[in-house]
């Protein structure tokens, strides 16, 4: 393959990111947490895919970016649960996370960064719609696919 040579793979959120963030014991095996999982993929995927050379240039490796994307997708979480509950309308996206994980990033990269999450948050959504495993209205549910092996070999 003409050239390929000296270029690696890119890791995408797969690569990086292993559910066993999301659980420590099997009582966490539920889908609200599956959902989160999958939310850290995405954010992952998103930023990577539309932001890589800035990220190289603010020197924020994958696994710095996969480590703030589980971070920022669990604390998303209790905004789930208020929504649910009906204690908030709409989910928004909030910068304040990006800024406490990345303080010297500056607004640019912090609004750009929310702008993806939002992007991520929606495309997450969407594809909710038509899952058969309803993680957000079973969110107390055990998940299985935790334990699905061939999910991640």
């Amino acid at each position: 393959m003409k050239g390929m040579k000296g270029r690696r793979k890119e890791k995408t959120g797969l690569d990086m990111i292993k559910p066993t963030s999301f659980y420590s014991s099997e009582s966490e095996k539920v889908k609200l947490n599956w959902f989160c999982y999958e939310l850290s993929l995405s954010i992952y995927d998103n930023i990577k895919n539309k932001i890589a050379i800035r990220l190289k240039r603010q020197k924020i490796s994958n696994e710095t970016l996969a480590d703030f994307s589980i971070y920022y997708a669990k604390g998303m979480k209790d905004v789930v649960l208020q929504q649910l509950s009906g204690k908030i309308e709409k989910v928004c996206i909030s910068y304040e996370p990006i800024e406490s994980y990345f303080p010297d990033i500056g607004d640019e990269m912090i609004n750009k960064m929310t702008d993806l999450i939002s992007e991520a948050w929606d495309e997450m959504l969407s594809v909710c719609e038509v899952c058969p495993n309803r993680c957000i209205s079973e969110k107390d549910a055990f998940c299985t696919l935790f334990d699905d092996k061939h999910l991640f070999d």
